[in-house]
């Protein structure tokens, strides 16, 4: 039973894997704004932001585990059509590093978003992304054969079958990216945050199987839809509550993330904060980050709980991340009302 249970959980998280290499997949999703929403681009008041993720998961269940890192560049550069509209641009890269078979997808891209001043306390968003996207099997030759028989005495692959079909071991192909987002100051310091993307809207053809040849067309990345939203109300003057979801679809997969954090204000620019989320049939979260002045870093670790946990002893996915913005002039005295940025 423990053998099969083993053999269980690699195979399904070969299969997770094959679908995370092509969607990132953060639980600290909004400290990778750009990856989650084109229409965060720019979304703050500064010069210029830099930021980092990073994700491990199951490294110490199966060989190599998965590993995804990724940096961003983004900023406020010019100001829009009205009065209090501004244009963002922004860069960023992302590595997904996928288990016992080294495939590698790469993700460079740029984007753009401009926000719309609505009336003095809100913002409309639209925002657009192009990446280039490289996969690659690393050390692969064009006829790389899958493992596909089990030893139970060493508990690892090691018999491989008749060629299955050939895979190409590295492909490129452009995929396009756009979102909205809607912010907004409501009373008594409350404010809220809703966005929606689409993802792969030109349906990329990103098969990397060659079985019937160099000229086979591949099969197409389905489109997937994400909707987020956060929501930031005091409590008293030392504690907000920040409750936070995510919902992605794509091809008839689901994911549903919610998560509950707590800041405590030490002074006035130092916050801890604090929180829990659940993925639905998956995993617990647990959340920590603090915020000091402009520097905001946050990590967290995920508990698995789905049907693998018998195997993984939810061991799941943990995760750090930080970004620091930039304000190159002086801060005035009263804040504005309105959450534009400066220049």
């Amino acid at each position: 039973m423990k053998h099969f249970r083993l053999l269980a959980f690699c195979l399904s998280a070969l299969w997770i894997n094959a679908i995370d290499a092509q969607d990132i997949h953060y639980t600290l999703f909004n400290m990778s704004p750009l990856t989650l929403n084109p229409a965060l681009t720019g979304a703050y008041e500064g010069t210029a932001r830099i930021g980092g993720i990073y994700r491990d998961q199951w490294s110490n269940v199966i060989a190599k585990g998965f590993k995804t890192p990724g940096v961003y560049l983004d900023a406020p550069i010019i100001r829009g059509f009205g009065k209090k509209d501004w244009v963002g641009v922004g860069a960023i890269n992302v590595t997904d590093e996928a288990g016992r078979f080294d495939l590698e997808t790469t993700i460079s891209g740029l984007s753009l978003a401009y926000h719309a001043a609505v009336g003095d306390k809100s913002v409309f968003t639209i925002g657009l992304q192009g990446a280039r996207v490289q996969r690659k099997v690393n050390g692969a030759s064009p006829y790389t054969r899958f493992e596909d028989a089990y030893d139970v005495n060493t508990q690892s692959f090691t018999g491989i079958s008749a060629d299955r079909g050939a895979i190409r071991p590295n492909i490129n192909y452009t995929d396009i990216n756009a979102g909205l987002l809607f912010r907004t100051k409501l009373a008594d310091k409350q404010s809220l945050e809703i966005g929606v993307s689409a993802a792969h809207i030109n349906a990329p053809r990103y098969s990397m199987s060659d079985s019937t040849g160099r000229n086979d067309p591949g099969t197409r990345r389905p489109l997937r839809l994400a909707a987020h939203a956060q929501y930031i109300t005091p409590l008293n003057e030392k504690w907000d509550l920040m409750p936070t979801v995510l919902f992605q679809s794509t091809a008839g997969a689901f994911e549903g993330v919610a998560q509950a954090w707590a800041g405590y204000n030490i002074k006035k620019d130092v916050r801890i904060n604090l929180g829990a989320g659940y993925r639905l049939g998956d995993a617990f979260q647990v959340l920590i980050g603090m915020d000091y002045e402009d520097l905001k870093v946050a990590a967290s670790y995920d508990m698995n709980v789905s049907s693998l946990a018998p195997v993984s002893k939810t061991v799941g996915g943990f995760e750090v991340s930080a970004w620091y913005i930039l304000k190159m002039y002086k801060k005035p005295d009263v804040k504005p009302v309105i959450f534009c940025p400066r220049f």
